[in-house]
């Protein structure tokens, strides 16, 4: 789901200019004059919308390939830190849920009311999200590897 500036404005770049435009006090000759002219225009207007959207879709292209030449230097750097940051912050991440829920079960003999720390279901959509993503992404990899 990309963004869109209709969304942002509302509409299209047209009914944009026409709303901000429209919200000012125009006597009716000059009102009936400008709806003329955005009439007029309408398809340079949508042209511009077009233009817009197509400048919008190089930009997150871009940025994505920027994205992954980024992964791709830290995965090919010498040293173990940027290679390994991404991993090691995703097992403290799992490591940090699971004694959220395991530890708590077992202080229940010494401390009768402790309770896990109350969290979100994204946190786990994600974690599982991210532990997957990881997985499928080493074995892959690992099956590239295999064959050369």
């Amino acid at each position: 789901m990309a963004f869109n500036l209709g969304s942002l404005l509302g509409g299209t770049l047209g009914s944009a200019v026409k709303d901000i435009v429209g919200s000012f006090k125009l006597d009716p000759a000059k009102k009936a004059e400008f709806q003329a002219a955005v009439d007029e225009n309408k398809a340079l207007i949508d042209q511009k919308q077009l233009d817009l959207d197509g400048k919008l879709q190089d930009s997150i292209t871009t940025e994505i390939q920027s994205a992954a030449e980024i992964i791709k230097s830290e995965a090919g750097s010498q040293s173990w830190l940027p290679r390994n940051v991404r991993p090691l912050l995703l097992l403290l991440w799992g490591c940090l849920i699971t004694f959220n829920q395991i530890v708590p079960i077992i202080a229940r003999f010494w401390i009768h009311d402790i309770q896990p720390i109350p969290v979100d279901a994204w946190v786990y959509k994600l974690t599982a999200i991210g532990f997957t993503g990881y997985v499928t992404a080493r074995t892959w990899e690992k099956i590239k590897d295999k064959d050369q």
